[in-house]
């Protein structure tokens, strides 16, 4: 079986897939110890892992003695990449935008992670990655305000989101998690207008956030980036890994 990690910016995600099927089997710190006792007694050869920052060296000697290797731009994938400067792509965005197009493809796609930043991912029906934004997730917001501020209190996503605040712990709340929603959608609706029947994939930590309205279709799939590294592994054959 092969292994697949996540190394995001506040958490690591693993799976294991065997054949067709895919098993989550880690999340938390980035720990060898802990990714060690999560793949204890599986026969793992190969596999693949993406990180938006440097990886400890003692994980990474573990990872290549598992027959491993990282995400790189010099990695074939099933998508034609379009950015213009490959080598400072992160590669969990180019990851989540193969798992995407891997469950729909043929469509225009919208790829939103939603964690420590929120990427804006576009691929479109020819199956080309073209790109696209990044801004600070909720919780840079939230820190942002209270840490640039002489009065506003450090405030989380978890309470109330009315759609006015009726006092400044909602005000803020309600600021940054409305504010972000209509960022979301006035993405939707300006692709959509461009790009006829779109779809939206909706992904990382803060994905359960948003209730996102709009016409387009959306699917929540909280392992897009492991869906996305399962499915490089496979076009590739596993050779060499």
């Amino acid at each position: 079986m092969t292994l697949l990690v996540d190394f995001g910016n506040t958490r690591v995600k693993a799976a294991v897939k065997d054949g067709g099927k895919m098993r989550h089997i880690y999340s938390g710190e980035a720990s060898l110890r802990n990714l060690m006792s999560a793949t204890q007694g599986l026969d793992i050869r190969g596999g693949m892992w993406c990180s938006v920052h440097p990886v400890d060296k003692t994980l990474t000697d573990w990872m290549f003695s598992l027959g491993m290797i990282p995400l790189a731009p010099s990695v074939p994938i099933p998508l034609t990449n379009a950015y213009s400067a490959p080598e400072s792509l992160g590669m969990d965005r180019l990851a989540a935008a193969v798992g995407a197009y891997s469950m729909q493809p043929g469509h225009n796609l919208l790829v939103i992670d939603a964690g420590t930043a929120i990427t804006y991912d576009f691929v479109s029906a020819d199956g080309v990655y073209h790109g696209g934004n990044i801004a600070p997730g909720a919780a840079l917001r939230f820190k942002s305000l209270h840490e640039n501020t002489g009065a506003l209190p450090l405030v989380d996503h978890k309470g109330d989101v009315p759609m006015l605040g009726n006092d400044t712990v909602t005000a803020i709340r309600s600021g940054v998690i409305n504010g972000i929603r209509h960022e979301i959608e006035g993405y939707i609706r300006e692709l959509d207008s461009l790009y006829p029947s779109l779809l939206v994939f909706l992904t990382g930590g803060d994905a359960d956030c948003f209730d996102i309205k709009g016409k387009c279709a959306t699917f929540v799939v909280p392992s897009l980036v492991l869906e996305g590294l399962a499915r490089i592994v496979d076009y590739n054959g596993n050779q060499g890994f």
